[in-house]
């Protein structure tokens, strides 16, 4: 009897027994401290003390009604029951029955359980559920293979694919062709590094219309911090009339510093492309990333960081003729397009650049912020003749720059 007294105890769940005239004749430490009480108060008192004030009688006809046929009854098989605890306040339980027959006596063994956190989680997922299916921007959640676990009724008619169409595809259904590889990668670095990214995008319908989207996508972590699932959220720009100017100033430029972003850069770099084509004239594709941010952000916040985002960006923009554009592409990694220049204008450029950012930074606190400058670039016609190939040969050469020591530039070495 002490063994079964013992695996009684340390049971996490409230546990008691009523017999058929509902007195309680045992309960556990774990029901006394869920409702206040010491053990030895509750034992010979009848189960309604348990149960709310206005609530005791009708428990009684029912208990009444389940002694005459006893059966076992699941956890959770009625969600609206409450506990009442000794000092009067009400909560939320979830209860399993199991009849006992013990000799001639017929008793019942109760396994009582606090539901509070049930019904918390339950009221977010409710709230959640609503949002997922009621708000205007297209949702959908994919594994970390991209491919679709679910979607909203917004996704639905954004895409104009079904759910029942896309479950279990891959996120490539919806490309539009437009952007290249180098797009996607610069994409999933951030998505890896940082666990988000955001920015305009085309998309394609099912019915081949391709449109333009802002899309932002984030990371789902299990508890161990490992990727589980994505989130991307998007809206439809071209269906967005009454925001049509401050979205259009979104998808074309960088929120934080101003300057141009990846899909505009895209637009002015073909432009320049299909100039120099034309004319028969050299451009340079310039890749920037800055040496030791990262190390900035995590010891002095992003706040800081952000702000040293914005100087850079001021500096970089001192340098450059009308005709040049420089883009943010992410994080701490720019973009130049030079145009109608030749070798010697991009040397002297690089080195004006890696001098001028490697100068102190007064951001308003205690010493001065430094940081430095790596750079790669390609020219064309030299090196290449179309653009995607021009901003990899640079991206390869700022590679090599970073592997060397940093701090310097270097011309694309095919």
């Amino acid at each position: 009897m002490q063994v079964f007294e013992k695996i009684f105890e340390a049971v996490p769940d409230g546990l008691l027994v009523v017999d058929a005239a509902g007195l309680i004749l045992y309960v556990n430490g774990a029901l006394g401290r869920l409702f206040g009480y010491l053990p030895d108060e509750l034992v010979g008192q009848p189960v309604e003390r348990l149960t709310p004030r206005q609530l005791a009688s009708a428990h009684a006809t029912y208990r009444e009604q389940y002694q005459a046929a006893p059966k076992a009854r699941a956890m959770g098989a009625s969600n609206d029951l409450l506990g009442c605890r000794k000092d009067g306040s009400l909560f939320p339980v979830d209860i399993m029955l199991s009849p006992l027959d013990i000799g001639s006596q017929k008793q019942t063994l109760c396994v009582v359980r606090d539901a509070t956190a049930r019904k918390e989680v339950e009221a977010k997922l409710h709230i959640a559920s609503t949002v997922f299916q009621s708000t205007q921007e297209a949702i959908v959640v994919t594994d970390v293979d991209c491919r679709i676990v679910a979607v909203n009724p917004a996704f639905e008619t954004a895409t104009e694919y079904t759910e029942k169409e896309v479950l279990g595809q891959h996120m490539r259904v919806l490309r539009s062709g437009r952007h290249d590889q180098f797009f996607y990668r610069r994409m999933w670095d951030a998505i890896l590094s940082t666990g988000e990214w955001q920015g305009a995008i085309w998309n394609r319908r099912k019915s081949g219309e391709i449109y333009h989207e802002w899309l932002s996508i984030s990371t789902v972590r299990d508890r161990d911090g490992q990727p589980v699932q994505y989130v991307g959220i998007t809206t439809d720009m071209g269906r967005m009339n009454h925001v049509e100017t401050a979205v259009e100033r979104l998808a074309h430029y960088d929120a934080l510093t101003g300057l141009p972003n990846r899909l505009l850069l895209n637009s002015r770099i073909q432009k320049t492309w299909e100039r120099a084509h034309r004319d028969g004239k050299p451009f340079a594709v310039m890749f920037l990333d800055l040496d030791g941010f990262k190390a900035i952000n995590d010891k002095l916040g992003h706040p800081v960081g952000d702000e040293l985002l914005k100087v850079v960006a001021s500096r970089l923009r001192e340098n450059m003729r009308e005709t040049d554009t420089i883009a943010r592409l992410g994080g701490d990694e720019f973009l130049i397009v030079l145009e109608d220049v030749g070798r010697d204008e991009i040397v002297a450029l690089a080195e004006q650049l890696i001098k001028r950012i490697g100068a102190p930074f007064d951001l308003g606190l205690n010493e001065p912020v430094c940081v430095g400058l790596s750079l790669g670039w390609s020219h064309y016609p030299k090196h290449a003749d179309n653009v995607p190939a021009l901003i990899r040969q640079a991206d390869e050469a700022l590679y090599q720059v970073k592997r060397s020591g940093r701090g310097a530039w270097r011309e694309y070495c095919g």
